[in-house]
C-alpha cells in the first residue's frame, strides 16, 4: 500500500474515533510516548490517563464548537524505513458546512508497532496550539476562505 493510502486511511480512522468519542480505538492508535509539538509548546505524553484527558478535551471543544465533520486530507507522505512513515496533512473543522476555523496543517509520523500504524509524534502549524488542543470560541469563518499558504 501507498504511504499516501496508509496515512490517509489512518487520518480516517482516527477522526472516525474522535467524532464517535471511541477512546478505546483512539488509543489503539497512538504510541506511548506520544510527542507533540506546536508554536509554542512540546509537550510529551506518557501516561494512558494524559492522553484520555487530551481525547476528552478535543472532544469538548468540537461539541461546543458544533463540529459536524473532522476531516484531514494527506497532501504528502513517505516511508522511512518498513516500520516508520512521515507525511503531512491539512485539517478542516466544519460545523454545518461552516468552517470553524482557518484550515491548518501538520506533520505526523507513524511507527508501525506489532502490525499496526500508530502515532509518534505531531507537529502542527497553530500559533495557540497546546494539549489539549484547544481554540478560542471565535465562531466559524467563511466558507469561501481556503487554506492559509
Amino acid at each position: 500500500m501507498q504511504a499516501a493510502a496508509i496515512l490517509q486511511a489512518y487520518l480516517d480512522e482516527i477522526a472516525a474515533a474522535v467524532m464517535a468519542g471511541d477512546f478505546a480505538a483512539y488509543r489503539a492508535g497512538v504510541v506511548l510516548p506520544f510527542h507533540l509539538v506546536t508554536y509554542s509548546a512540546n509537550v510529551t505524553l506518557t501516561t494512558e490517563e494524559a492522553l484520555h484527558s487530551g481525547f476528552e478535551s478535543f472532544r469538548s471543544m468540537l461539541q461546543t464548537q458544533r463540529v459536524t465533520d473532522y476531516i484531514r486530507l494527506v497532501e504528502s507522505a513517505q516511508v522511512l524505513d518498513p516500520e516508520l512513515l512521515t507525511g503531512r496533512y491539512v485539517t478542516h473543522l466544519v460545523a454545518g458546512g461552516m468552517r470553524v476555523m482557518d484550515p491548518f496543517h501538520s506533520q505526523i509520523t507513524l511507527r508501525n508497532v506489532e502490525g499496526r500504524w500508530r502515532a509518534a509524534s505531531i507537529t502542527n502549524a497553530l500559533a495557540n496550539s497546546r494539549w489539549p488542543f484547544l481554540i478560542a470560541n471565535a465562531g466559524p469563518t467563511d466558507p469561501s476562505k481556503g487554506p492559509e499558504q
